[in-house]
C-alpha cells in the first residue's frame, strides 16, 4: 500500500442503489467524517490510489458490494445503522496501524 507517514488514508466509499435502505447511508459517512476530522480523506470508491474500501448497503441485500472485482484492499461492509461504531472502530484501527 501507498500511505506514507503524515498523509491522509484515502477511503472510497461505495453505496448500494438505495432502493431499500433501512437507514440514512449518507449521513452515517458524514458523521464518521465529522468524528474523525482530518484523519482520512473520504472519496468516491472509483478514485485513483483508495486505500481501504467502505461498502454502504442499505439493507442485508449487500449490494454495494456486488460488481466488485477481486478488491485487494482490506473493506468494511456497512448493513444496518448499529455498524456504525463498527465502522468508526475499524477505521481509528486503520489509522492506529500506519500499516498503509
Amino acid at each position: 500500500m501507498r500511505y506514507a507517514l503524515c498523509a491522509m488514508l484515502r477511503i472510497g466509499i461505495k453505496y448500494c442503489g438505495g432502493c431499500n435502505p433501512l437507514y440514512e447511508r449518507v449521513e452515517m459517512i458524514q458523521q464518521a467524517q465529522s468524528q474523525l476530522k482530518d484523519r482520512f480523506l473520504f472519496l468516491r470508491h472509483d478514485e485513483p490510489d483508495i486505500d481501504v474500501l467502505v461498502l454502504m448497503s442499505g439493507c442485508h441485500r449487500t449490494c454495494a458490494g456486488k460488481d466488485l472485482n477481486t478488491v485487494k484492499i482490506p473493506l468494511c461492509s456497512v448493513t444496518v445503522e448499529n455498524d456504525f461504531d463498527t465502522l468508526i472502530n475499524w477505521l481509528k484501527s486503520l489509522d492506529q496501524k500506519g500499516d498503509f
